[in-house]
């Protein structure tokens, strides 16, 4: 008996269908692509418990004949191409003829469909692969699908899938993806009955603006480049406009939404020396290459393409960014960055003078950067070098010892406007002024959030939360938490919130763009696999990690003698892990012993 076997044809359908259909998202994507590959002006997305329960995507374009909507539910059958050559000069999202056949074998399918010259329509409805069943069926123009009950039938699929929330937030980035490259096309989006996307056809601009928000819109630059059969357009963000993640970075190639690690590593190649660390721009950026020169076969999603010039679309790319900023640098004409005014000193817990560095005042002015100093310093001219002529702050770390409250300290000093370093009778040690500050603030935060009593601070006047799709999306579903958390915040209708009042230590702070970004923080997590029993305590160990950081004295702050003292003698105080929320370091310490035998004193 032969071991090779030929797999059922039910067997085959189901392991092409775990190649195209990853999740519920999946499913959106290449529902919304035949959409549009049948000239749809409208497309309407209605979806039900994360799209595991219900898929419906309605539109109004060229529907299909019985005979033919017979054969597109069937294994390899497509109108786009015909013969290899086809694949060279693809004008359509959909040509391999397997997406509807893939979907229907791990579903309950059903397809109505009808063309403008038919009196009438058809419907096909699929049980997990089985026979189609066909009746005549009564509707206007275009192509209804739905896909209900996803997974049935693979039970190991569905264990993998995530929280609703989750599932719902993938399906909101595909639907505003192709929103933004389509704005010509209407959009209609709802989760369980709620209106998330309500987008009737309008200009590239206004569509942006409805999805990201007009204020941010308005701040960015626009780019245009034409080079060698290549044209670059989009808009992209001043350097002083950063997000926290690359979630607001889009490329699309040929109108075609895509992931590409070259034409991420070019955004960021034009914004070198430009941007904080690991902060990112917002990037909208549209590519045009000749069809033959881009290879969309190369990934069972057809979400990644590989290019024929590829250096020289990352150099076309990266220059026009380039151009576009230098351009707004020269003409004086950068926007303005509405989230990020100076901002008051948050105080250290009492008793303890309070940080507040005035605009203008010294403790505000600029320093060079202490990173670059630093490691100038370390690798070069180190006294404290290891043999290797580097000393590993993981093993600083660990050498660090708990300073008994008791122990007199003395000759405090700042370094590079970064490092604390002071000295008892026989040690000699230097502190990271954020990380420390930064596992003060997290404790007091977790001992708040367990005794019930975090302080908040009500305003005075409440502000106005403007939101995009996806952010209003993960706002809604993490209220609870951030009231926990005291940031009191509350829906003021379609995707806006009103905030109310904030965490103590966040007041006179810029608010919105702070809680901007920890939307954006709670969404990559999310994104990355937070889940589980626990991931509510994930969600919350985020946030907590957030607010310590962002109300913690920074890197290049100026602090006072009083200042340092406060926050070192609360460090003592407190038995405190010697790494801030992070893990990175917070303390070193060096026994005087160390500096003798050093420089070779007996």
């Amino acid at each position: 008996m032969p071991v090779i076997k030929a797999l059922p044809a039910k067997v085959i359908n189901q392991i092409a269908a775990g190649e195209v259909v990853e999740r519920p998202a999946s499913v959106v994507k290449e529902l919304v692509e035949n959409a549009l590959d049948a000239q749809a002006r409208f497309v309407e997305i209605e979806i039900q418990g994360g799209g595991l329960k219900l898929i419906r995507v309605a539109d109004n374009g060229v529907g299909m004949a019985p005979e033919d909507a017979r054969l597109c539910v069937q294994k390899h059958t497509t109108s786009k191409i015909e013969k290899v050559d086809d694949l060279q000069d693809l004008h359509t999202f959909g040509f391999r003829g397997e997406a509807l056949s893939s979907i229907a074998s791990v579903s309950h399918f059903e397809l109505t469909t009808r063309p403008a010259q038919a009196l009438s329509g058809v419907s096909l409805k699929i049980r997990g692969g089985s026979a189609p069943q066909e009746v005549e069926w009564g509707r206007p123009p275009g192509t209804t699908l739905i896909v209900a009950n996803l997974f049935f039938n693979t039970p190991a699929r569905l264990k993998f899938m995530k929280k609703a929330s989750t599932e719902e937030n993938h399906i909101l980035q595909v639907a505003t993806t192709y929103a933004l490259a389509f704005p010509q096309v209407g959009f209609k989006l709802s989760f369980d009955g709620r209106v998330s996307l309500d987008l009737t056809a309008a200009s590239f601009e206004a569509r942006a603006a409805h999805i990201f928000g007009k204020d941010l819109v308005r701040s960015l630059l626009p780019i245009q480049l034409e080079a060698g059969g290549l044209k670059i357009r989009g808009l992209v963000s001043a350097p002083t406009v950063h997000k926290p993640t690359r979630e607001n970075m889009f490329y699309f190639v040929n109108q075609r939404w895509v992931q590409n690690a070259s034409l991420g590593y070019a955004v960021m190649t034009a914004y070198r020396t430009l941007l904080p660390t690991r902060r990112f721009p917002v990037a909208l950026l549209f590519v045009e290459a000749p069809l033959n020169e881009v290879d969309v076969n190369v990934h069972p999603t057809k979400r990644e393409v590989k290019f024929a010039r590829d250096r020289e679309v990352f150099d076309a790319v990266a220059r026009a960014i380039r151009q576009g900023l230098l351009a707004a640098m020269s003409g004086d004409e950068r926007p303005a960055d509405p989230a990020s005014p100076p901002a008051p000193g948050i105080p250290l817990e009492t008793p303890g003078p309070s940080f507040n560095f005035a605009p203008g005042s010294p403790a505000a002015s600029p320093a060079p950067n202490p990173f670059q100093a630093l490691r100038a310093l370390s690798e070069s001219h180190s006294p404290f070098a290891a043999p290797s002529g580097k000393m590993e702050l993981e093993k600083a770390a660990s050498t660090a010892k708990r300073i008994d409250p008791q122990t007199p300290l003395y000759n405090f000093s700042q370094l590079f406007n970064t490092f604390i370093v002071f000295q008892s009778d026989d040690e000699m040690y230097i502190a990271d002024q954020h990380t420390v500050h930064e596992r003060l603030n997290y404790e007091r935060l977790m001992r708040g959030l367990r005794d019930r009593r975090v302080e908040v601070q009500p305003l005075l006047v409440p502000q106005t939360l403007e939101l995009n799709a996806r952010e209003a999306q993960t706002l809604r579903h993490h209220l609870d938490i951030l009231m926990e958390l005291g940031m009191e915040v509350s829906p003021f209708g379609g995707n806006s919130f009103v905030i109310n009042g904030v965490p103590a230590d966040f007041a006179g702070k810029n608010v919105v763009q702070l809680l901007k970004d920890l939307i954006d923080q709670i969404a990559e997590g999310e994104k990355n696999g937070t889940g589980g029993p626990d991931r509510l305590q994930q969600i919350r160990e985020r946030a907590l990690t957030f607010f310590s950081c962002r109300s913690a004295v920074m890197a290049g702050d100026r602090l006072t003698q009083d200042q340092m003292i406060s926050l070192i003698d609360q460090m003592r105080r407190e038995n405190l892990p010697f790494t801030c929320p992070h893990g990175r370091p917070t303390l070193m310490t060096i026994p005087l012993s160390e500096l003798y035998r050093k420089f070779d004193r007996h």
